[in-house]
């Protein structure tokens, strides 16, 4: 019994670093398309319009693909059915009534709000296994925040930096 106990316990872990980010990734793309076809919503089908004989072909059409298996036509008739909707009976079921819309090109110049400082800051991605996460903070000078990197490199010989700059900005018409 004690033998079985130790047959069990004996996992192979991967020892290279490839092996292990090879688990890794193989894990996270699992992850992700599990994750991606649960949470996957699909669109529920048009409702035919009582009363109107092209909505009623079109759900005949619908119902035949789908009793034949053949998802592509059944797709087709749902979109035709619903552009169908749109254009003949707008405002029924899922279709909002149209709105009127009306776009005018204006002009703009994007340039920076001068009440609003500039923001700069940096963290260290460096690293063997994990980021090493150090942050250098937010400074209203670039200066300041090579000063850290350089301080940090010195104490840790971290050489890879990810930096950001933030600022705020205003739409100005222009004239």
């Amino acid at each position: 019994m004690a033998e079985k106990q130790q047959e069990v316990q004996q996992v192979e872990w991967p020892t290279t670093r490839d092996e292990r980010l090879s688990v890794s990734v193989r894990e996270v793309n699992r992850r992700s398309v599990t994750d991606l076809l649960t949470s996957t919503s699909y669109p529920t089908p048009p409702t035919p319009v009582p009363g109107c004989v092209t909505c009623d072909e079109l759900a005949v059409l619908r119902h035949l693909a789908r009793h034949e298996g053949d998802g592509s036509r059944e797709t087709d008739a749902d979109v035709l059915l619903r552009r169908h909707q749109r254009q003949t009976h707008p405002g029924y079921g899922d279709n909002p009534p149209p709105r009127r819309r009306i776009f005018r090109y204006v002009p703009y110049s994007i340039v920076q709000d001068g009440s609003a400082e500039p923001e700069y800051e940096a963290c260290c991605v460096s690293g063997n296994e994990a980021d090493c996460g150090a942050v250098s903070g937010r400074h209203p000078d670039p200066a300041e925040v090579e000063e850290w990197q350089r301080r940090h490199t010195q104490e840790t010989r971290h050489t890879r930096y990810r930096r950001c700059f933030a600022d705020y900005s205003v739409l100005e018409p222009t004239a």
